[in-house]
C-alpha cells in the first residue's frame, strides 16, 4: 500500500490521465461548469437589471441554498441507492429544461419575479442530487491513493472551465444579450449529459453490488449521522466552512453592485474579477495536485484560510483608490481563489479516505447540508446589511472574521491529531 500511494505521489499528473472513465467524468463536469460561468455572469447581471435591488439579490440567493439544506440528506441517501452515473445525466438534462425556459422568458420580456424564485429552486432542487453523486463518483472511478491528487485535479479542471467560461461571458452578454448566453448555458448542460452517459464505471465498482437493499431511507439517513458524530474532524470541518460560508455572503451577494458602483467597471469586470478568483483556484489546484503530498493536510489548511480571509478584506482597499482599482482588486481576487483549494481539498479528500463507498453520497450530502446551513441567514443579512454599512467596511470585517477562523482548527484536538 505504501508502495503504490508513493507511486501515486511521483506521478501525479501524468497517472490521473491514464484513467480514462475518470477523464471522460471530468471532461462532463468542465463542460457544465463552463456553462454555469457563463450562466452566473449572465444571471446576476438579468437579476440586478431586472430589480436594482441588493435585498433582492441577496434572498434569491437565500433561497438558492434552501432546497440543499431541507433535502440534501434525502438526497444524498437516495443517490446511493442508484446508478451516480443515470443521477448526473437526468439531473443536467432537467438543469438544462429550467435554465432554457429562463431564457425564453427573458427573451420574450415575460420574465418575472416569482419566476426568479421558482427557477432557482427548481435549479437547487435537482443540483442537490448532482453534488453526491459527482462526490460519490470520484472514489468509484479512483484508487484511494489518489484521491488527494485527483481532487486537486478535478478541482482544477473544473475551475479552469469556469475561468474560461467568465472570460467568455462578458463579450457574449454584448455581443448576442443575456438571452443567448443563457441558452448557451442550457445547451451546454445537455451535452454535459451526453457526455457522462458515456462514462465506464468500474463492474466492481457498480452501485448496484453495494446496494444497502431494502433498509428504508430514513434508517440511512441516520446513519450518516451517527459516522458524523463518530468522526469528530468531519463535524468540526463542517462548522468551519458552515462559518467561511457565512463570511463569504456578502461578497457573494454584493458582487455585482460591488463591481458596478465601487470599481466603477460593466460587465466585463465582473468577468474578469470572477475569472482572476477562478484562476486562482485553477493555479492552486494544480499547485496541490503536484506538490500537495508533500505537506500535511492541517498545514495546507490552515494556509489556505488565511489566505482567502486576507484576501477578502484586502479587496475593500480598491474604495480608498483613485487609480487601478479594478487591477488592484483582481490581485486579491487571484489570492482568495489560490486559497481556496488549499483550504478545501484535503478535507474533501480526508472525507472519502473515512467514509465507506456506500455510504458516500448520504455523508458528504449532511455534511454539504450542515455547511449551507447558515448561507440563506448571510445571503439575507448580507443584502440587509448592504443597505446600512458600506460594501468596503463589510468586505473588511467579514474577512477578518473569516481569516481568524483558523484559530479554531488550531484549538481542534482531533485537527491536530489526525491531519
Amino acid at each position: 500500500m505504501m508502495n503504490e500511494g508513493a507511486v501515486a505521489g511521483k506521478q501525479g499528473l501524468g497517472e490521473l490521465i491514464r484513467i480514462r472513465p475518470y477523464m471522460q467524468f471530468i471532461l462532463s463536469k468542465m463542460v457544465s461548469r463552463f456553462g454555469d460561468s457563463i450562466d452566473s455572469i449572465a444571471y446576476s447581471w438579468m437579476v440586478y437589471i431586472l430589480t436594482g435591488s441588493k435585498v433582492l439579490m441577496g434572498t434569491l440567493l437565500a433561497v438558492n441554498f434552501l432546497p440543499n439544506i431541507l433535502f440534501g440528506l434525502f438526497a444524498g441517501a437516495l443517490v446511493d441507492r442508484l446508478s451516480p452515473k443515470k443521477v448526473i445525466v437526468m439531473t443536467n438534462t432537467g438543469r438544462g429544461v429550467m435554465v432554457g425556459l429562463t431564457a425564453l422568458l427573458f427573451a420574450l420580456g415575460q420574465l418575472e419575479v416569482w419566476h426568479l424564485f421558482l427557477f432557482t429552486i427548481l435549479n437547487s432542487l435537482l443540483e442537490c442530487f448532482t453534488s453526491p453523486a459527482e462526490v460519490s463518483s470520484v472514489p468509484r472511478l479512483l484508487p484511494q491513493s489518489m484521491l488527494l491528487s485527483g481532487n486537486a485535479m478535478t478541482s482544477s479542471a473544473t475551475r479552469l472551465a469556469e475561468l474560461a467560461g467568465l472570460a467568455a461571458a462578458g463579450a457574449l452578454i454584448a455581443t448576442v444579450g443575456i438571452a443567448w448566453t443563457i441558452w448557451i448555458d442550457a445547451a451546454l448542460f445537455a451535452l454535459s449529459a451526453i457526455l457522462m452517459s458515456r462514462v465506464d464505471y468500474p463492474e466492481w465498482m457498480s452501485p448496484r453490488a453495494m446496494s444497502s437493499g431494502a433498509r428504508s431511507l430514513i434508517s440511512e439517513m441516520a446513519d450518516a449521522f451517527h459516522f458524523l458524530r463518530k468522526h469528530a474532524l468531519l463535524l468540526v470541518s463542517s462548522v468551519l466552512f458552515a462559518w467561511v460560508n457565512f463570511c463569504l455572503m456578502p461578497f457573494n451577494v454584493l458582487r455585482t453592485p460591488y463591481v458596478m458602483e465601487t470599481l466603477q467597471a460593466g460587465a466585463w469586470g465582473l468577468s474578469l474579477l470572477s475569472g482572476l478568483l477562478v484562476g486562482g483556484i485553477v493555479l492552486g489546484g494544480l499547485w496541490m495536485s503536484q506538490q500537495g503530498t508533500r505537506y500535511r493536510k492541517s498545514v495546507l489548511v490552515i494556509t489556505g484560510i488565511v489566505m482567502l480571509g486576507f484576501g477578502y478584506a484586502m479587496t475593500a482597499l480598491p474604495a480608498y483608490m483613485t487609480s487601478y482599482q479594478l487591477p488592484t482588486a483582481g490581485v486579491f481576487c487571484l489570492l482568495m481563489g489560490l486559497g481556496i483549494p488549499l483550504a478545501t481539498t484535503p478535507l474533501v479528500s480526508y472525507l472519502m479516505e473515512v467514509t465507506p463507498a456506500h455510504m458516500l453520497g448520504r455523508v458528504s450530502a449532511l455534511q454539504s447540508m450542515l455547511v449551507l446551513s447558515v448561507s440563506p441567514l448571510g445571503s439575507l443579512l448580507s443584502g440587509v446589511l448592504a443597505d446600512w454599512f458600506s460594501m468596503p467596511a463589510l468586505f473588511i470585517l467579514f474577512g477578518v472574521l473569516l481569516g481568524l477562523s483558523a484559530l479554531l482548527l488550531l484549538t481542534s484536538k482531533s485537527f491536530r491529531r489526525e491531519m
